[in-house]
């Protein structure tokens, strides 16, 4: 028995949510949604039974990427699903892996193999917190282990499901999507109108609080414009950079390259193919920061076990994704002001990192040229003035493609790295992901929202 064959029968076995019988109306979906929303900020406002709140600390880049809350029962948030996600889709896409997902049965099999690895990452995670934490204390104390790791388990298995309750059609789109998306809202609420510093999970108190009680006791308005006294205190030059970065993205996200195609069948009809200026989307930020986001994880997890351990992660962490830990991870101009070595190393790996992970998504996610191209061929369609041949189709799409796997990449790297080191709230990643995420619902809703009041579009587009 294969590695998938292995995972999908454990994803078979695991307990699932069935798809609905009869499929929902958009009010049904929204409100199955909604309650999936809310079930997962009350799961992130619940703490674990048995620990010390205080003497966790999440990362803000932790909480924007795993949507997770320290010392909650979102401890662990959708970091395991994101993370076996990733891992299949690369194994896919560079044919590790012998899947064609555009065979059901093939799908099928990808879906549930995705599932029992992200249940063996929930195991494992768990398991791990659970034992640091055991371990922070001079006595270990294996009850308090499995008790912690028993919790973590049921919340982040539970969370699994209300992502698969999403997405198999109860509600609209993507659970994972709907949670990091309410994530980062939070954040960025918090970081305007937050009345408490919750030293936890590194959320300050908000700008709008802090205007007004440096209004009424007459103190130093220029340090709510410009941070550079105080670790993760939101200024207005943050405000300003959310504001603008959020209006960039949209702008950025509009811009096409159009390319020119006619259809064997429509002699004489000339269309374009629109190929989206940010070509690779979000991805390569999403593969830097899982990737940071993960190290961070397990070197905090291994600072509880053991000290050796947690120093090889500290020295990997330190010399290819961040400054070292013992500086603040610039999330503002007063990590700039601490350590402007440390950000520039930061911008330079996260950049280089972003480009990389970029143009190998686009080989090995079928973005590359000879997947389109073949596409196109298959699907009856040419280029005006060229043969119907997969090699001359795609030597044309690589013109195209590569450049702007590359400037797409580039452009979202900068964007993240240069709003986060101004101080947006919710960090770069976390706007370019937000952003993207809202504008996809907005498409879906659209969408929905015309089938339902089109009936007949249903038949001619198969429903």
């Amino acid at each position: 028995m294969s590695l998938t064959d292995a995972l999908s029968k454990l994803g078979q076995v695991l307990p699932a949510v069935k798809k609905p019988v009869d499929k929902p109306t958009l009010n049904q979906k929204l409100l199955w949604s909604i309650v999936g929303v809310v079930v997962y900020l009350l799961m992130s406002s619940v703490p674990l039974y048995g620990i010390q709140t205080s003497a966790l600390s999440n990362f803000l880049l932790e909480q924007v990427i795993f949507a997770s809350t320290a010392g909650t029962l979102a401890q662990l948030g959708i970091g395991p699903i994101i993370t076996a996600g990733l891992i299949m889709q690369i194994l896919v896409g560079s044919k590790l892996l012998n899947l064609n997902l555009n065979d059901e049965e093939d799908k099928a099999k990808f879906t549930e193999a995705q599932k029992g690895l992200a249940f063996l990452f929930i195991l494992l995670e768990s398991f791990l917190f659970g034992f640091a934490l055991s371990r922070s204390s001079s006595v270990f104390n294996f009850n308090l282990a499995l008790i912690v790791a028993g919790q973590l388990i049921a919340a982040t298995y539970f969370i699994l499901l209300l992502d698969e309750l999403i997405q198999k059609g109860w509600g609209l789109g993507s659970g994972v999507s709907l949670f990091i998306l309410a994530g980062t809202m939070k954040i960025i609420f918090w970081y305007m109108f937050g009345i408490v510093n919750v030293q936890s999970q590194n959320l300050p108190v908000g700008f709008f609080p802090s205007l007004v009680t440096t209004i009424v006791t007459h103190g130093n308005l220029l340090e709510l414009i410009v941070n550079t006294t105080k670790p993760f205190q939101p200024d207005l030059v943050g405000l300003v950079t959310t504001i603008s970065l959020i209006f960039l993205i949209i702008y950025l996200t509009s811009i096409n390259v159009q390319i020119p195609i006619t259809s064997q069948k429509l002699r004489g009809i000339r269309r374009t193919i629109p190929l989206n200026f940010l070509y690779v989307s979000s991805i390569p930020v999403i593969f830097v920061s899982v990737l940071g986001a993960d190290i961070e994880l397990f070197s905090s997890m291994a600072s509880y076990i053991s000290t050796s351990a947690s120093n090889v992660l500290n020295t990997i962490q330190s010399a290819f994704i961040f400054p070292p830990p013992s500086s603040t991870i610039p999330h503002s101009v007063y990590a700039v002001v601490l350590d402007p070595l440390g950000a520039v190393i930061y911008s330079i790996v996260f950049i280089v990192l972003g480009i990389l992970f970029g143009i190998v998504w686009v080989e090995v996610s079928g973005l590359d040229p000879a997947t389109q191209a073949q596409n196109l061929v298959d699907a009856g369609i040419e280029i005006p003035g060229m043969r119907s041949n997969p090699k001359m189709i795609e030597a044309v799409l690589a013109k195209y493609i590569y450049p702007l796997a590359f400037f797409s990449s580039l452009i979202v790297s900068v964007i993240a790295v240069g709003a986060t080191l101004l101080g947006v709230y919710g960090t770069g990643v976390g706007i370019l992901l937000a952003v993207s995420i809202a504008m996809q619902y907005y498409s879906l809703l659209a969408y929905e929202r015309s089938i339902e009041m089109y009936p007949l579009l249903k038949r001619l587009i198969g429903e």
